[in-house]
């Protein structure tokens, strides 16, 4: 029987895997700081019980109603603390935190929802 050795898309890049024999898997991993910026906030919140909504690192952070200031203060602990972000823009209800990077710093956007989807955990 022949073996797959997958095939070549468009631009030129293999899209299978087939044939190597020493994978195991597809491995993620995620290697930006935002991302795990991202997943450390969303860690954070689920710990504290406080219900957000989000779709990616790219997306903002929607806390549910009510929660808004409990959740500001805690990722301000592990962020603006430990000297990773630092507060760009903080009006009532949005807060804009921007990556102490020299080049294309990362910006996270915290907004308060009117509404309350779940709570987390």
């Amino acid at each position: 029987m022949a073996e797959k050795k997958g095939k070549l898309s468009k631009t030129g890049r293999a899209s299978t895997h087939f044939g190597t024999k020493d994978q195991t898997g597809p491995v993620i991993e995620n290697d930006s700081s935002r991302g795990k910026v991202f997943v450390e906030v969303k860690n954070l919140l689920v710990e504290s019980k406080i219900g957000f909504q989000n779709i990616s690192s790219s997306h903002p952070v929607i806390i549910n109603k009510g929660s808004f200031d409990e959740a500001v203060a805690a990722i301000k602990g592990a962020l603006v603390e430990t000297g990773k972000y630092g507060v760009e823009k903080e009006e009532p209800g949005h807060v804009v935190f921007l990556e102490n990077a020299p080049k294309d710093p990362g910006r996270m956007v915290v907004k308060e929802s009117p509404f309350s989807w779940y709570a987390a955990g």
